[in-house]
């Protein structure tokens, strides 16, 4: 009979044998915690049972008393060895006497449905993603192909490809299963501690929605210190998943009886599972009850005592009938490397710096939008009009102005925090607070009056609240940024196929994700980058005055830092979109948006006072559809010219990865002036060099075939644009920013439309708006229908390659069911 060994009797010497992660659920047990009761196979058996197969394919010759050869670059060879694997797995009869070990066990658990987890006993691999949990029933014509199919996981070709970037044979591979029951829930989630902060994710049933990305949990961010709510946040839940059809319980007082939702894609992983749809009642409330919520704070603060922090738990109210007690269960939990970062950055020197908390005073002075997520204590410089110089201006202090123009941009790089009275969540100020890492809110009515200068604040970037805080709280420094748990330096990360870029604008951001795994850069906001170039002049100010060739180095010079540090990887630069509009009949003005240029390009710097800037906003409440984009190089084609310039030069630098992206393209005539124009100018241009367009602009909802034809090599669809012109709603307008939402099905449907038509047309389709990174739900959705390429602001990129690489994978679940292969992979 084979030895498997049950959680509550694991000793201290089985730590090898049986894993970390089955030993501390064994330590914890011993201690009182509501373990799920289980078992765990070894690896041993594992082993044994690969030599029952007969390996007598070719490829397998070798295998398993060798590791497996294949070539890493050849997709088919390394699809045929996993589905030969995974055939012989499953075509092979379990051991008798691993049958019968196994068959007793599982009766002694007494359950109707089990869930079969594969982890590795050794190395100390991060797997989440790669090694997925089979559910099966606790019958044998269930769990005998559930134990073969996970331990056929290690042979997925998501997997094989995994392995082999550690470096790891296959022989090295220790892989245990933990073996528990499963019961139907009323919420479940997941708890993670680190040193400072705790944050809760729950959702209704099973939380293996939750690991497959198909619901957004409800989230609470819980203080360390003294174990209260800093923040919580409403997630969005539609289904869930459960063993049986039973009334499941979602409050004291209201029941629902769920209904089968056929349509959904069912993974043979979970097949002994049923899905409910969520009544759009529950959807919009949080999962949890007060007094849930304190359980799971308490049994967060139990085990911080017991073990310390820096560790992951899998928990699950249950109720085996609707009278019966409401149970608290774990059901994994999982050690932290220490390396790993906690939610929030540990300040650089304990003895120098101090976490921050709210102080103690019963409603903030400002509420705003969030723009930029962080805390930050530091002094306010309250600026009403142009601000002085910026040598002048204070290095840490927090910014509060009525709205963000070119004249404080840079000033965003020495400042800890901005408050501004208006703009929107994806307003230029917002998107160039976020890539520098600095808390932001936005919307803030009436915060120039309230807040005086001098003021000790305290910024609640996660939550957009203003607090007054203390003078001896005074720390004029970023204390609070939220990073995320698996960063993209780490090389433990399942392989995606879809690309991912990076939006930049500032020389500074590269060093943050220059050696992540990501593809390049998919849009170089040109605006943003030549802020302090420009002067606060428009370009056609420098021309005018004869500087134009100067101004084309300073360009050159900023572009091929950015094309150098990301070569060979492809940059797609967005030309400058700087509108042309006549203040009268003498002076020329520019704008794109309302936190765009607003002085003059004969040079006359207007001392603009705050009912100035309110005349502008009123006059140009949005003049996006002013002349700006490629109507405004078809207007002054010079502005076109200055670009060729730069690109040209660029390429002669031998910096061949750099492709133009035209902005707010509105027409093919718009393109084919370009394009022509680009030509004649540059007459050696590369046969490598691209031109895409900005699809931002609805009408390229009718026009992408001509577009194409007319020789558009790719698209980059932004979503900020297109979400307002196509909801006609100012994505600048504080006040309608509930009605800005491009989830709304138009949006969808039309960044659908876009992504067919670029994929029948033979062009690749990128999306680089900030719908990506508000919105991650909606990635799913991007990965089925094809987009080629998803490109994300700096602190969005970890979330996004974890969300490609589950949406990927259950797209590759969802292939191997509907085209009936014989394993999984």
């Amino acid at each position: 009979m084979h030895k498997f060994y049950w959680l509550d009797k694991i000793k201290s010497s089985d730590w090898k044998t049986v894993g970390e992660r089955a030993f501390y659920l064994a330590h914890l047990m011993e201690q009182g915690y509501p373990i799920v009761s289980g078992f765990v196979i070894p690896a041993n058996s594992f082993w044994q049972f690969l030599q029952c197969i007969d390996w007598s394919d070719p490829l397998l010759l070798e295998f398993p008393n060798y590791a497996l050869h294949f070539n890493v670059n050849n997709y088919q060879q390394l699809q045929q060895i996993s589905q030969s694997i995974n055939y012989n797995i499953a075509s092979t009869d379990l051991p008798s006497d691993l049958f019968l070990s196994l068959e007793s066990a599982i009766k002694n658990l007494n359950a109707e449905v089990l869930i079969f987890q594969l982890v590795l006993a050794s190395p100390r691999l991060k797997t989440l993603g790669i090694l997925e949990p089979i559910i099966c029933q606790a019958i044998p014509e269930e769990f005998v192909p559930g134990i073969k199919q996970a331990w056929a996981e290690i042979f997925n070709a998501k997997s094989l490809l995994y392995w082999h970037s550690q470096q790891v044979e296959i022989p090295q591979l220790q892989p245990v299963v933990i073996v528990q029951p499963i019961q139907s829930a009323i919420a479940s989630g997941n708890i993670k501690a680190f040193t400072n902060s705790w944050e809760i994710q729950a959702t209704h049933g099973l939380g293996v929605s939750i690991e497959l990305g198909q619901v957004i949990p409800d989230s609470y961010i819980i203080s360390a210190e003294n174990c209260t709510v800093e923040n919580k946040k409403l997630g969005n839940k539609t289904i869930v998943y459960n063993p049986d059809a039973r009334i499941v319980k979602v409050s004291d007082t209201d029941t629902w009886q769920g209904n089968y939702h056929t349509q959904i894609p069912f993974p043979k992983t979970l097949a002994a599972l049923q899905i409910f749809l969520l009544p759009e009642k529950i959807q919009k409330e949080f999962v949890l009850e007060e007094k849930q919520l304190q359980s799971l704070i308490q049994l967060t603060q139990g085990i911080v005592n017991s073990i310390g922090t820096n560790f992951g738990v899998k928990w699950s109210f249950s109720q085996r009938s609707n009278d019966a007690k409401i149970e608290l269960l774990i059901t994994d939990f999982e050690r932290f490397p220490q390396e790993d970062k906690t939610l929030a950055k540990l300040p650089q020197s304990a003895k120098e710096e101090k976490s921050i908390s709210i102080p103690n005073t019963e409603h903030p002075i400002v509420k705003g939008i969030v723009a930029s997520s962080g805390k930050v204590t530091a002094k306010a410089i309250v600026i009403k009009n142009i601000p002085p110089e910026v040598e002048e201006f204070p290095d840490r202090a927090i910014l509060v102005v009525p709205v963000i123009i070119p004249s404080y941009l840079p000033l965003l790089k020495k400042v800890s925090g901005i408050i501004s009275e208006q703009g929107g969540i994806t307003s230029h100020a917002a998107i160039l607070a976020r890539e520098i890492g600095i808390p932001a809110i936005v919307g803030a009515t009436n915060s120039t009056n309230i807040i005086k200068t001098g003021d000790h604040l305290l910024i609640d970037g996660n939550n957009g609240e203003v607090h007054l805080a203390k003078e001896d709280n005074y720390y004029p420094h970023k204390l609070e940024m939220p990073v995320l748990e698996n960063s993209l330096k780490n090389q433990n990360l399942p392989p995606i196929g879809t690309k991912l870029f990076v939006n930049l604008s500032q020389i500074n951001s590269i060093k943050k994700i220059q050696d992540s795994q990501i593809d390049g850069v998919g849009l170089l906001r040109s605006e943003l980058m030549a802020i302090e170039l420009l002067e606060n002049h428009h370009p056609l100010w420098w021309i005018q005055q004869g500087r134009q060739s100067e101004l084309v180095s300073l360009m050159v010079e900023k572009l091929s830092q950015f094309a150098a540090a990301f070569t060979p990887k492809q940059v797609f630069y967005r030309s400058l979109d700087l509108g042309l509009f006549n203040s009268s009949d003498r002076e020329k003005t520019f704008t794109k948006i309302p936190e765009e240029f607003i002085t003059n390009y004969s040079g006359n710097q207007d001392n603009q006072t705050e009912a100035n800037l309110h005349n502008h906003r009123t006059n140009y409440s949005n003049p996006i559809l002013g002349r700006h984009g490629t109507f405004s190089y078809m207007l002054e084609p010079s502005l076109l010219d200055l670009e060729i310039d730069i690109l040209s030069q660029v390429y002669e630098l031998g910096y061949t990865n750099v492709h133009l992206i035209l902005p707010f393209v509105r027409s093919v005539e718009e393109f084919q002036f370009c394009q022509s124009r680009i030509q004649t100018k540059w007459k050696n241009q590369p046969n490598n060099f691209q031109i895409w367009i900005m699809a931002e602009v609805p009408s390229v909802l009718f026009l992408l075939p001509e577009y194409v034809k007319a020789g558009v090599q790719g698209i980059a669809i932004g979503t900020n644009d297109l979400t307002q012109l196509l909801l006609g709603v100012d994505r600048e307008e504080e006040q309608m920013t509930s009605a800005f939402d491009s989830r709304q099905p138009a949006v969808m449907r039309a960044i659908q439309q876009l992504i067919s038509q670029a994929k029948i047309s033979g062009i690749p389709c990128s999306i680089c708006g900030d719908a990506p990174a508000l919105y991650p739900e909606i990635i799913d959705n991007l990965i089925r229908w094809g987009i080629t390429s998803i490109s994300v602001n700096v602190d969005a990129v970890d979330k996004t390659y974890n969300s490609i690489a589950r949406a990927e994978q259950r797209l590759i679940l969802e292939a191997a069911q509907i085209n009936n292969l014989g394993g999984r992979f």
